[in-house]
């Protein structure tokens, strides 16, 4: 008889939790739904390469469980749209239902399909309509795209790449060894995730002031502007000509510029008014080469923003190095110079450092300290053999430790904050009460009398050092 009782009280139970559930048949009053936005809009999306993921919340303000008669996409299947409500990605839900007070997320994707012969950015909308009894509602959305360039692993004869359609770069690009690739000022080149430029012949970057060339990654929305690591790096490969960059952003790579024994036997690989920010590792990895940068910003990146190795010769003039990288932390110093490697034998092999000069810079950022060597020496009695370096007139931030007694090494070396205009939103210009106003050398500032931006920093009182010379607008 146990078992038949047990077997009624399971029943009785079955059939008063049936009989408990709400029924969601309210469909809502004349106020209809509300939600958390009525526009859900994605910034530049590359044709045929789907977005990033938004959402919104659609909320019940009532005191009963009610039920949406429809949630539907209006462009349909045929929309580039998606929409993934409650779980199910789809074109059109019916019968949505949400308790009292709660809400739904909505999540919403687009992919654009390329319009054929256009070079300009256009806009493609949709709309969300939300059925209830008494109300029909609208969330609308809105996409920007443009038609790129694809180019995925392509080997690249001598050509010019213009500024008429971005590029959008996967896996690869090689410049071959003996060919000339310039590109175009206002040329943008993104890059899918990993994606590189390798060049084993000679690149030239011409952008300009007004039309500064762009290297980043594909990613447009607001949220990936600072983000590091989206791609790989820009490689100049042993063996490959004398490249050069002018006013250039370089951002969001895992490096910025790789430089690996390029520029010894003809002119150096030259860097000009061209801003590195944003990098997971090195802005700069620069080995045995022969290199010259000028009012250039090494910013935000995750290891050295510029770090010299086994050797080689450079020159830095009115640059400024502002590490202060926030995604995780950083053991490294913002500038790093060393002169060997060790071979397969497990032995250190010196390679000369020639030259590392540094005039009129900047060096600064939220470690402790922000110089670093590693450096070997052959014959401890004439060092300058293997490491010749100079900072002549420069700010550094320094620990207390460090000596800078070595006049031959470190000439009119200043140690205090240089004062940046706002460091949170990447701004290294000046501010008003910089120590850096009028710090530097005119002799070494003449052969760049002006900033990255234009600016003459030879009309006042003195150079300021750096990359930016501070004015007053008018």
């Amino acid at each position: 008889m146990k078992w038949i009782n047990r077997c009624i009280l399971l029943i009785i139970c079955t059939i008063c939790f049936i009989a408990c559930e709400r029924e969601f048949v309210y469909r809502g009053g004349e106020e209809g739904l509300t939600f958390s936005s009525d526009t859900i809009m994605f910034d530049t999306i590359f044709t045929s390469i789907g977005s990033t993921t938004k959402n919104f919340r659609v909320y019940n303000p009532y005191n009963e469980d009610m039920s949406i008669e429809s949630i539907e996409l209006a462009g349909g299947e045929e929309s580039g749209f998606r929409l993934n409500i409650d779980g199910n990605t789809e074109s059109l839900a019916e019968e949505i239902r949400i308790r009292a007070k709660d809400s739904l997320y909505i999540f919403v994707e687009v992919t654009i399909d390329p319009v054929v012969g256009s070079n300009t950015p256009f806009v493609v909308t949709d709309s969300i309509f939300f059925r209830t009894k008494k109300t029909l509602q609208t969330i609308q959305l809105v996409a920007y795209g443009q038609d790129v360039v694809l180019m995925k692993k392509e080997e690249l004869k001598t050509q010019t790449l213009t500024s008429e359609k971005p590029y959008l770069i996967y896996d690869y690009l090689v410049i071959d060894s003996a060919e000339t690739v310039t590109i175009d000022p206002g040329a943008k080149l993104y890059f899918y995730q990993d994606a590189s430029l390798l060049v084993l012949g000679t690149l030239h970057v011409n952008g300009t002031t007004e039309e500064p060339v762009v290297f980043a990654g594909h990613r447009q929305e607001e949220w990936y502007e600072d983000k590091p690591g989206q791609w790989g790096y820009i490689h100049l490969l042993p063996g490959s000509g004398s490249s050069s960059f002018n006013n250039c952003i370089i951002k969001n790579g895992m490096m910025g510029i790789l430089a690996d024994s390029v520029g010894l036997n003809s002119e150096p690989v030259t860097i000009n008014n061209t801003k590195i920010e944003h990098i997971s590792t090195f802005g700069l990895l620069a080995q045995t080469s022969n290199l010259k940068a000028a009012n250039c910003l090494f910013g935000d990146c995750g290891n050295s923003s510029t770090a010299i190795t086994v050797g080689g010769t450079y020159e830095f003039s009115h640059c400024t190095f502002a590490n202060y990288f926030d995604w995780t932390f950083r053991n490294n110093p913002t500038v790093f110079l060393s002169n060997y490697y060790v071979d397969k034998n497990d032995k250190e092999q010196i390679v000369p450092l020639k030259e590392a000069t540094f005039n009129n810079c900047i060096i600064y950022g939220n470690n402790y300290s922000e110089l670093g060597f590693d450096l070997k020496y052959s014959n401890e009695e004439a060092p300058e053999l293997d490491a010749n370096y100079l900072f002549n007139n420069a700010i550094i931030k320094l620990s207390d430790e460090f000596d800078i007694s070595d006049e031959t090494k470190f000439i009119n070396i200043l140690k205090e904050n240089p004062s940046f205009v706002n460091i949170s939103e990447y701004n290294y210009q000046l501010d008003t009460l910089s120590i850096a106003k009028d710090a530097g050398a005119f002799k070494l500032a003449e052969p760049y009398p002006l900033d990255i931006l234009g600016v003459n920093r030879l009309q006042d009182d003195g150079p300021d050092l750096g990359t930016y010379e501070r004015y007053k607008k008018e």
